[in-house]
């Protein structure tokens, strides 16, 4: 990952090729290098809850949408692009103020 982005906890990140809900533990054990992000798509969508519509073209869950971009994903509410699964998290936390989506499923893929 870039020095950029301080991974924070209760995000999802790849550690040793699983997804992990990385909690202040890991934080302080796991160097930056040891973290990948993961890469937001239909299936994690679906895992937290999202419903598309009729055409797949956007995705729903509570007051929150989002369209499909050609790389990423556009939130229609705060015109933020997300592309990894944890920008969807901050996403959640700074506009929609629920810290934490919780996973309905564990059928995705990293």
């Amino acid at each position: 990952m870039n020095g950029i982005i301080t991974p924070k906890s209760n995000r999802y990140y790849v550690v040793q090729k699983e997804p992990v809900l990385l909690t202040e533990q890991h934080l302080r054990s796991l160097s930056s290098d040891d973290l990948q992000p993961i890469r937001l798509t239909k299936p994690w969508l679906q895992a937290f809850g999202f419903q598309p519509d009729p055409s797949a073209y956007s995705w729903s869950f509570e007051n929150a949408r989002l369209v499909a971009g050609m790389n990423c994903w556009l939130c229609i509410k705060s015109r933020r692009y997300i592309q990894y699964v944890h920008e969807l998290q901050d996403l959640f936390e700074e506009h929609f103020h629920e810290t934490n989506l919780v996973l309905t499923s564990h059928s995705f893929y990293i």
